[in-house]
């Protein structure tokens, strides 16, 4: 069963609530199963409400990129969202008192020098790089308990998208192999979790020319002067305040982030 207009608004208000109020609500395909197309309708119009019907758009986000995280939730394709500028630290200070059930995330940044138009290849993404950034980003579900039975929740969510923090250094693309970029978390000086950007579909470039590609069904595009995050390069941690988290990258740079 399709769902009506009134039904995709409702849902979006929903959403919306939890992310303004940080109380969370129970997944939206428990009360009805709807399509992947149909997530990404409520989607928008919930990003439409954190901009008040105009949001800023800071850049493009890419979930499920693994072909693991893509069976465990039941869909044959990464998932997509967006950042608002809202949701860009300024500071390396994570506000845990203003997002439910933080986690976090390393993440490889593209930065577009040029528009990405479909059908989109792997060397025309890389022909549009202008720069490479590391990029963490704080996850945060809308869902009680990050009880997520579904991609379409996932979707529906905008990715689980909460905060960013992007890393001043900036790498010429020519200078970086994508594939071979290692990463290493560690929360207070241990060592939690690594990753390489091969983890991302083989390449984090063969993820954004997917998302160009994706992106033209929606009526939607990549443009120059965005930032594009590639996806989760290594497993989501948990964030408790007073911790410290450091993500070094093996060539594009490293970031400290404080969780207060």
């Amino acid at each position: 069963m399709s769902l009506d207009s009134s039904q995709l608004e409702r849902f979006a208000d929903d959403l919306y609530e939890a992310y303004s109020t940080g109380s969370p609500i129970p997944p939206l395909t428990d009360e009805t199963e709807f399509s992947v197309e149909e997530a990404y309708d409520i989607q928008s119009r919930f990003v439409d409400r954190i901009g008040d019907g105009d949001p800023a758009i800071a850049a493009h986000k890419l979930g499920l990129v693994s072909e693991a995280k893509q069976e465990q939730l039941g869909i044959q394709e990464p998932i997509f969202g967006y950042v608002t500028e809202e949701t860009v630290l300024d500071e390396p200070v994570i506000p845990t008192d203003e997002i439910i059930s933080p986690r976090i995330e390393a993440e490889i940044g593209l930065l577009l020098d040029e528009d990405i138009a479909a059908p989109a290849s792997t060397t025309d993404v890389l022909r549009a790089t202008a720069a490479v950034v590391p990029v963490i980003e704080i996850l945060e579900s809308r869902f009680q308990g990050w009880t997520i039975p579904s991609a379409q929740d996932v979707i529906a969510d905008n990715t689980s998208a909460g905060r960013i923090f992007v890393g001043e250094t900036l790498t010429d693309v020519t200078d970086v192999d994508m594939p071979t970029e290692s990463v290493l978390v560690s929360v207070n000086g241990a060592v939690e979790t690594t990753g390489t950007g091969a983890d991302i579909m083989g390449h984090p470039a063969r993820a954004v020319s997917w998302l160009a590609n994706r992106l033209e069904q929606r009526d939607d595009r990549l443009q120059a002067g965005e930032l594009v995050m590639t996806g989760g390069i290594t497993a989501a941690i948990d964030i408790e305040p007073g911790d410290v988290y450091n993500v070094t990258f093996g060539n594009i740079g490293s970031i400290d982030l404080r969780a207060e």
